[in-house]
């Protein structure tokens, strides 16, 4: 009987046994479970994240294109407009200035081309800064070169900075009258 009852002891204890080791198996099995579809759900936010930003790019991608498009444009026109700019400057007359209205018969015309950089280094907003330091030409009649250069430095030596950078005959008579032309 001692037997029969350490025989049922036994068979208790390793069913007691049997079911713990059964409840850890099941408690693992539903960490298992649990971590798989946590796994699953962060694939399918991963794929659904990736898939996000792979439209986001298409996107991006695309709107890139069309702003290249626009500045390849954009270039086009402004080259466009510049070589339409250089044209108006080249057929543009260039402004000549008398330097004065006395002339005597025996004068002859002399282009004098005044130039004076301090202008743009003292104040480069100047709307002339440009014009000075590129040399302003001034129409002046005198006898002889030497006298139209005379003539002008006497009407700019009062200011600093001007100075003369060339003076050159007029080959024809910009300041005839009708019936000088008429007869040449």
């Amino acid at each position: 009987m001692m037997i029969n009852f350490l025989i049922i002891l036994a068979i208790i204890a390793i069913g007691a046994w049997l079911g713990n080791v059964l409840l850890m198996m099941e408690g693992g099995m539903a960490q298992s479970r649990s971590r798989v579809r946590a796994a699953r759900d962060t694939t399918g936010k991963l794929e659904a994240t990736l898939s996000r930003l792979q439209r986001e790019e298409e996107a991006l991608t695309k709107e890139i294109e069309s702003i290249l498009a626009e500045t390849v444009e954009a270039r086009k026109k402004q080259s466009e407009i510049q070589r339409r700019l250089a044209e108006a400057k080249a057929r543009r007359r260039p402004q000549m200035l008398i330097l004065t209205d006395r002339r005597n018969p025996s004068d002859k015309e002399w282009l004098v081309t005044v130039v004076n950089t301090q202008i743009g280094e003292i104040d480069a907003m100047h709307p002339l800064a440009v014009e000075w330091a590129r040399g302003r030409e001034y129409l002046v009649w005198a006898e002889s070169e030497r006298e139209a250069s005379e003539r002008t430095a006497r009407r700019f030596s009062a200011r600093p900075g001007y100075q003369i950078r060339s003076v050159t005959a007029v080959k024809e008579n910009l300041y005839a009258s009708t019936a000088d032309r008429s007869a040449a």
